[in-house]
């Protein structure tokens, strides 16, 4: 099992900024940023290349929750990064969306 699905089953402490019955957001144990969050699907998907059709909505919400989280905190500018496989950068084959900002 993957170290996010493990945090998702709550086999893993963590301290969520949000959950609901589809994602998880956390804050990034190594920020880049002053504000660097990760939001997660809770179906897992390792990357963005193993992506079904079925699964774009789920890739959507999370720049609605993106978009939310920013409103709620009141950030009018913040970045969204995709890493996307391990020579993109991608630590944990789970996919999720960096939130940042500073």
């Amino acid at each position: 099992m993957c170290i996010f699905c493990s945090i998702i089953a709550h086999e893993i402490p963590s301290t969520p900024v949000y959950e609901d019955e589809n994602y998880i957001v956390i804050n990034d144990l190594h920020p880049k940023a002053r504000i660097h969050m990760l939001v997660i699907p809770k179906k897992h998907i390792a990357t963005i290349s193993d992506m079904t059709n079925v699964d774009q909505n789920i890739v959507g919400g999370l720049f609605l929750i993106a978009r939310d989280l920013a409103h709620k905190i009141q950030i009018s500018g913040y970045k969204l990064q995709f890493n996307v496989g391990k020579d993109g950068g991608q630590e944990v084959m789970h996919i999720h969306l960096h939130f940042l900002a500073n």
